[in-house]
């Protein structure tokens, strides 16, 4: 594995939100190829559990805001989940696209030469199942060149990978920033910190900072909101738009 000096050495300034989501249907393998295709070097990605224990990529719990199916993806088996449309809800042109494994999207990244932010969406009470499971299948696949930043909302998942595989770097995943972070990232042993744009001062940011820890802002549109937060230090911004940014910005 890619240590955690390496891969955040090698991090660029944007980072494509579950794959280039604003151009091609979130969390899917065209999202992920739509992102190399327009330039992304990283995304970001999410991952979860079916019923068989199989570790695909997800945002949410139940299937239903992106395929034409619904229920839990925890209730569902591997087979059952393949054969959901995870396109046409975003647009004709990516009818029949399927929710991948992370085997799927684990080939297609290294084929595209993605580095990853995989973040750990398990659901509750499932936290330490999913976790076990993710990290079975990176130790089995995952390319060892290829660099991997692995991060979640729930402190149990974070625990988890890095007793279970402590030299993959870890993100600490809020919405607010909580007064005891500096404790709260030293405890999980992670490395960064990502927050919600909507709650990141620039007196946060240089403390962050200060005290040696990686900073990543989500979700950023706006090409002068990312400028800003860049001034300030932060270290990355992941964006449904990448192209903007791009197009914006002297990176």
């Amino acid at each position: 594995m890619i240590t955690e000096e390496e891969f955040f050495s090698r991090m660029p300034k944007i980072i494509g939100h579950r794959g280039a989501c604003g151009l091609a249907p979130e969390n899917t393998l065209a999202s992920l190829r739509k992102a190399a295709e327009i330039g992304t070097s990283f995304v970001e990605i999410d991952v979860t559990v079916t019923q068989d224990s199989v570790a695909v990529i997800q945002h949410d719990n139940d299937v239903r805001r992106c395929s034409n199916g619904s229920g839990p993806i925890l209730l569902k088996t591997l087979e059952e989940i393949q054969q959901l449309d995870a396109g046409s809800w975003f647009s004709d042109e990516f009818k029949g696209e399927k929710i991948p494994t992370l085997r799927q999207a684990t080939d297609t990244l290294a084929d595209l030469g993605l580095g990853l932010n995989l973040e750990i969406k398990p659901c509750s009470g499932w936290q330490i199942p999913t976790t076990e499971q993710v990290a079975k299948e990176l130790l089995d696949y995952w390319p060892e060149d290829l660099p991997l930043l692995i991060s979640s909302f729930n402190v149990d998942a974070l625990y988890e990978m890095g007793r279970l595989i402590p030299d993959i770097p870890r993100g600490y995943l809020t919405s607010a920033i909580p007064p005891d972070w500096e404790e709260r990232l030293t405890d999980s042993g992670c490395a960064s910190l990502h927050c919600e744009r909507h709650y990141v001062t620039k007196d946060q940011v240089k403390a962050i900072k200060k005290a040696g820890f990686q900073l990543l802002v989500y979700t950023v549109n706006d090409p002068e909101e990312a400028e800003k937060f860049l001034g300030w230090g932060v270290d990355a911004v992941i964006t449904d738009f990448p192209d903007r940014m791009f197009g914006a910005l002297e990176l």
